[in-house]
């Protein structure tokens, strides 16, 4: 059996930390390693479990707390230990508090209100590196960049390809129709869904997509997108 992924809950609410870790564990390849009720108490509880070699693989991070906030928070977590995951999970859908999160690292950003089986997912997901917004939170990101530049941790360094219109003439009439659903915030079973394709397919079309655009994930591609006014 494999090993299940680690997960610790940040969050300054006790009671939510609770109902977070219970339905956490009713998945079979999840497991809680810890609560913390603030940035500090996080920092010092993934410490000491690195040293027990049982470190989380992903962090539940509430934005809201006392001494040290979940921004701050996630910003030192993955300074000190970049393999570490960060999920942002809040009640707020702030344009602000989202950049502010993903500038710090977090390869998620979620709403509190998501179902049992969209937590789980989202934890499978982010543990792999790939990034994963809800979809209001998703809309708004998109939305805010019609009369807000990009910030520079939402695009590629610019010592790294940047795309251009030949890159998207490269794309097939099939990517461009996942592009665009991908850009207004579909997740990939809507995208399989809504073209009637198999979710294998959308992955194999995600993967020429972020190759063709020279990106590295679903955000900076839906971006783009915008960018070169594809919707």
């Amino acid at each position: 059996m494999a090993e299940r992924l680690r997960v610790l809950i940040v969050d300054d609410q006790r009671l939510l930390c609770e109902g977070f870790r219970n339905l956490i564990e009713l998945e079979p390849d999840l497991e809680v390693v810890g609560m913390a009720g603030d940035g500090e108490e996080a920092l010092a509880m993934v410490e000491r479990l690195s040293v027990q070699r049982s470190a989380p693989n992903v962090v539940l991070m509430d934005v809201r707390m006392p001494r040290l906030d979940g921004i701050a928070a996630t910003r030192a977590l993955i300074e000190r230990w970049p393999e570490i995951r960060v999920v942002i999970l809040t009640t707020f859908d702030d344009r602000e508090l989202i950049q502010a999160g993903l500038q710090a690292g977090a390869l998620g950003y979620v709403l509190k209100d998501i179902t049992a089986e969209q937590l789980a997912m989202t934890i499978r997901v982010v543990a792999q590196g790939q990034v994963l917004l809800h979809p209001d939170v998703a809309h708004k990101v998109l939305a805010s960049f019609s009369s807000a530049p990009i910030e520079p941790a939402l695009i590629a360094p610019d010592d790294e390809r940047r795309s251009s219109g030949s890159d998207v003439a490269q794309l097939t009439e099939r990517e461009r129709e996942i592009l665009a659903l991908l850009a207004r915030g579909a997740s990939n079973r809507e995208i399989s869904e809504s073209l009637y394709i198999a979710s294998g397919t959308v992955k194999n079309h995600l993967s020429n997509i972020l190759g063709k655009l020279g990106v590295h994930d679903r955000t900076q591609a839906a971006l783009k997108a915008r960018e070169l006014g594809l919707l």
